[in-house]
């Protein structure tokens, strides 16, 4: 049995959400380093190194808030989608 003991690898993800600085949209770029990852947005200058466990444990926080949203915007795709056309 083997194990790898250094992975050195990079994943740079682009999100379609946006977040406004200065008054400009700007999309969020998260860059995935083995120990943490790097949240920036694109074309800013800001960056801001984030340990994954950190990461984890805003998910855990937030989980019940996400699934409600999950679902109300499951129910509202689905009204749109019965919605007759004008």
């Amino acid at each position: 049995m083997s194990c790898l003991i250094e992975h050195k690898a990079q994943t740079i993800f682009v999100s379609a959400s946006s977040v406004k600085e200065n008054g400009k949209k700007r999309r969020i770029v998260i860059e995935s380093r083995p120990e943490f990852a790097i949240v920036r947005l694109l074309g800013a200058k800001g960056q801001f190194p984030i340990a994954w466990e950190m990461i984890y444990e805003a998910a855990m926080r937030h989980h019940a808030a996400n699934l409600r949203l999950e679902a109300e915007a499951e129910k509202s795709h689905k009204a749109q989608s019965r919605k007759p056309a004008d």
